[in-house]
């Protein structure tokens, strides 16, 4: 039969299996083939490609939304579970553990985590929460908290980055406000390490083109500088966009991605606009991932740009 008849998005329990007449040994049976794979206890996904792995990104949605169905009335799919459902980018997000949050009545010394097991982390209720059904998972669709508790959540489990991160794509794909942003702040003002991540989200902006972005901005305004993304050049007659120009400077400061040089043309258009750039005045630093581990390294590189631009 058409596995996939047992539960939306390729994900079944194993009391839709029994609905359907297959018992734990049919189901072991279509394990050992390849045609579906166990994630948790009493939960399995179809196997559409048995050839093809599972990824953790894919392996880590499936099994939010199967305990998301398996806790439906008690818990909602939340942190960076969350955002990976709704297909925005985390940072530092710890793949082989889901994360919920319970809907019960919060009580005055809620606070924390409510229970946790291998795999699973339910978080205590947040006061004045109201969850959402619009997620995928019939014949139940699992609930979920609003995408900014989500956002704000994760940068409480992995420190402002994670928070920043899927803020500025969401903020990009117009699926949160700022507003919504700092609402979600003050909900989860009392949990532990809300303070970096307050700061951190009220310089989200969805004008960062990717993470890489992200974390650059994130880490220049930490070394002190004051920053304009996404500036506009006009140069040699053409008009060029830095992803970032260290304000009232002509400092520009570019992250290179691993994808963007994929060819030599895009290598070689790019060394011509930068030469174009030098000629008219301007100083580039080019910063790459592992730069951004490295502060110290990338506040010695701008500040020697800086005098350059200067002299």
């Amino acid at each position: 039969m058409d596995l996939h008849l047992l539960g939306a998005n390729g994900v079944f329990s194993a009391a839709d299996a029994r609905r359907h007449g297959l018992d734990s040994h049919a189901l072991a049976r279509l394990a050992r083939a390849g045609r579906c794979r166990r994630l948790t206890r009493g939960w399995y996904a179809v196997c559409d490609d048995p050839s093809e792995p599972l990824s953790p990104t894919r392996r880590h949605v499936q099994t939010a939304l199967a305990l998301g169905r398996q806790l439906i009335g008690r818990a909602a799919i939340s942190h960076h579970s969350l955002l990976l459902v709704r297909d925005l980018p985390t940072w530092a997000a710890d793949l082989a553990t889901v994360h919920l949050t319970s809907t019960r009545p919060p009580t005055s010394t809620d606070c924390g985590v409510a229970s946790r097991r291998a795999g699973l982390v339910v978080h205590r209720p947040v006061r004045g929460l109201t969850t959402s059904r619009d997620l995928p998972g019939e014949p139940v669709r699992p609930a979920a908290v609003p995408l900014a508790h989500a956002i704000v959540q994760a940068g409480l489990l992995a420190g402002p980055e994670a928070a920043l991160v899927p803020a500025d794509a969401a903020l990009a794909r117009r699926l949160v406000t700022p507003e919504q942003l700092a609402g979600a702040v003050v909900a989860l003002t009392d949990r532990r390490g809300i303070g970096p991540v307050r700061a951190a989200i009220g310089s989200a902006d969805g004008r960062h083109e990717s993470p890489g972005e992200t974390r650059t901005a994130y880490l220049l305004r930490a070394l002190g500088h004051q920053i304009d993304p996404q500036v506009e050049i006009a140069v040699e007659g053409r008009r060029f966009r830095a992803d970032f120009r260290i304000r009232g400077t002509r400092v520009l400061v570019e992250f290179d991605g691993a994808v963007k040089y994929a060819d030599a043309r895009a290598l070689f258009e790019e060394k011509q606009r930068e030469d174009a750039l030098r000629r008219a005045g301007w100083v580039v630093v080019r910063l790459v991932w592992a730069d951004l581990g490295r502060p110290e390294l990338v506040r010695r590189r701008v500040l020697e740009a800086l005098r350059l631009a200067a002299a």
